[in-house]
């Protein structure tokens, strides 16, 4: 990859034709030019992202033992975007988005409007996602959500036995847990819904390892779209004693490259101020907020912003001695853009029954 110093001029000019498109053709003209942006090192003229992380809450009910969260480690103020900035974002963010994520941090079923936010995303026709530890998935909120025109969920349940999952997911209760999912599952396919997607989740740790297959088995039910078996995190190496969870560590590229997701993604946490990615849960680098000095809100002018130039440049000339925590992340690794594909993460989890379409599924 090289970098490139002659700014693309067209590109001004083809986003203002896209603006009369529809969405999805938008989407498909898109992805070629942003893989072009992405491979030959813009910096400034970046075509707008194809997905949105919008963190309703970072406040969590659970202590879970490889999660910041829970681990205290993420030390960031505490709270719930305010509804009315939701709803500029999306205004903005919908025509240009494939679909957006309502969590980074936290659980989003505590946020107060959850339900509000998904109605809106569909009232603007943006797909949206939601991961949960389905510790508060009542009967009731299950109904509110199969009704809600949600997208997809992730349902994250570690471990097949009460003594291995209470041990990871501390405060919650595995019997409960499993009758919640179980009961949401029974009410999708009973009721004959085709949304959301449902992505029942484990992730790969030593706790679990001996449980992986028997979880894949047991959840291959009527109602359940994916299962995902996610591979342990230790959120760019930031939290140093968690590495013992891990049971191994997977192969990657010799040489770096530059991460794909300043270049596809865009993340606001609960109060505006925007993220490089979910790894940087303390906000260590500052990208500013999309609320400027005087209230008005500017995503997409953040999106190529000189913050965000000088960290995508610093990437393209693998400069990150002092950009924490790409300097100890491996994330990139898993996740090389092509002409017609933007996610990431799939060579990261084992997948039956297809493919998820976030890259955040934790909860």
């Amino acid at each position: 990859m090289t970098q490139s110093t002659n700014l693309p001029t067209y590109q001004p000019a083809l986003l203002a034709k896209l603006e009369l498109a529809t969405r999805w053709q938008r989407n498909r003209l898109l992805e070629p030019v942003k893989w072009l942006a992405y491979e030959t090192g813009q910096t400034r003229f970046v075509p707008p992202p194809s997905r949105l992380y919008i963190e309703s809450t970072n406040i969590c009910n659970l202590s879970c033992i490889m999660c910041p969260t829970g681990r205290k480690e993420q030390v960031r103020k505490k709270g719930y975007m305010d509804f009315e900035l939701f709803k500029i974002i999306v205004d903005q963010m919908a025509p240009w988005v494939q679909a957006t994520t309502l969590h980074i941090w936290g659980e989003p079923l505590l946020h107060p409007r959850l339900f509000d936010m998904i109605a809106y995303c569909r009232q603007k026709g943006l797909h949206s996602e939601i991961s949960t530890n389905a510790t508060l998935l009542n009967e009731e909120r299950a109904r509110k959500i199969l009704d809600s025109g949600l997208g997809a969920i992730y349902l994250c349940l570690d471990g097949m036995r009460p003594e291995t999952y209470e041990q990871i997911r501390v405060n919650a209760d595995y019997e409960k847990t499993n009758a919640n999912i179980r009961r949401f599952v029974e009410l999708k396919h009973a009721g004959g819904y085709s949304a959301p997607l449902v992505n029942l989740q484990i992730i790969e740790m030593e706790k679990t390892l001996g449980e992986v297959e028997e979880f894949v088995r047991a959840w291959r039910l009527p109602g359940v779209d994916r299962i995902s078996v996610k591979p342990f995190d230790s959120w760019a190496g930031q939290v140093t004693d968690i590495n013992a969870l891990r049971p191994e560590d997977g192969q990657r590229p010799a040489r770096r490259y530059p991460c794909p997701n300043l270049w596809y993604h865009t993340h606001v946490y609960w109060d505006g101020r925007i993220a490089m990615c979910d790894r940087d849960f303390n906000l260590l680098y500052d990208l500013g907020n999309v609320r400027s000095a005087d209230g008005t809100v500017r995503v997409l002018e953040n999106w190529n912003g000189p913050q965000m130039q000088e960290l995508r440049r610093r990437h393209l000339a693998n400069d990150l001695g002092s950009v924490s925590p790409c300097d100890s992340c491996t994330e990139w690794a898993w996740w090389k853009p092509t002409p017609f594909r933007s996610r990431g993460n799939y060579n990261a989890a084992r997948l039956e029954g297809g493919e998820s379409g976030s890259d955040h599924g934790d909860s």
